[in-house]
């Protein structure tokens, strides 16, 4: 069964304005959001586009990307009253929730792989290279590093969060984030040659 769509959820119509320009901070319109459905559907027309940019970005799939979009608000809207505001953004927290979807699910896929229950895609015709973008290509490539080295790159160079974002994202040190960019991009530039090798030979 497919997941709730969001525009399933209390005051998420999918359209309407964004937040009032009289509210004196996002930490306002979060406060509010806790027991106003409509303070929660302008945070959710606000942060949206991002968080559903940076799922499909990570999982490929667009019906598999709009159920762990529509299970990132969802579980906002349930934890809301748990959040606290730790001087990041509140795109920081629902960057967390996402990547905590996404994680969940490489481990199902991975899970479902080995038990043979995905399909596999049908095999090229001998001598038929298939047609693969440059940037699916290093999608393909970023899926195939490990998962903490996915997000971290993924969040810092795509989504373009600080350093600082991110470690709050991941719940490591920045200094850890710095690391992991490092030999992230490593792994990825080593990936990505051997994908032009196999492709060219």
């Amino acid at each position: 069964m497919r997941a709730s769509t969001p525009s399933t959820l209390p005051g998420l119509s999918g359209t309407g304005n964004l937040p009032d320009p009289g509210l004196s901070s996002e930490a306002e319109l979060v406060r509010r959001a806790r027991t106003d459905p409509d303070s929660f559907g302008q945070l959710y027309r606000l942060h949206h586009p991002a968080i559903a940019r940076y799922i499909r970005r990570r999982v490929g799939d667009r019906d598999t990307a709009d159920d762990l979009v529509a299970d990132t608000f969802a579980t906002a809207l349930a934890k809301l009253g748990r959040y606290r505001d730790r001087g990041l953004p509140f795109r920081s927290w629902l960057y967390g929730l996402a990547s905590n979807g996404i994680r969940r699910w490489l481990r199902r896929s991975v899970h479902r792989r080995h038990c043979g229950l995905e399909e596999t895609a049908e095999p090229a015709h001998a001598g038929e290279a298939p047609a693969v973008d440059a940037a699916e290509s290093a999608r393909v490539a970023l899926l195939s590093l490990p998962a903490r080295y996915q997000t971290t790159l993924a969040l810092h160079y795509l989504e373009g969060l600080s350093v600082l974002e991110v470690a709050g994202v991941m719940g490591c040190r920045p200094g850890t984030v710095k690391a992991r960019l490092s030999r992230g991009r490593e792994l990825l530039r080593a990936r990505l040659e051997v994908q032009s090798a196999e492709v060219t030979s």
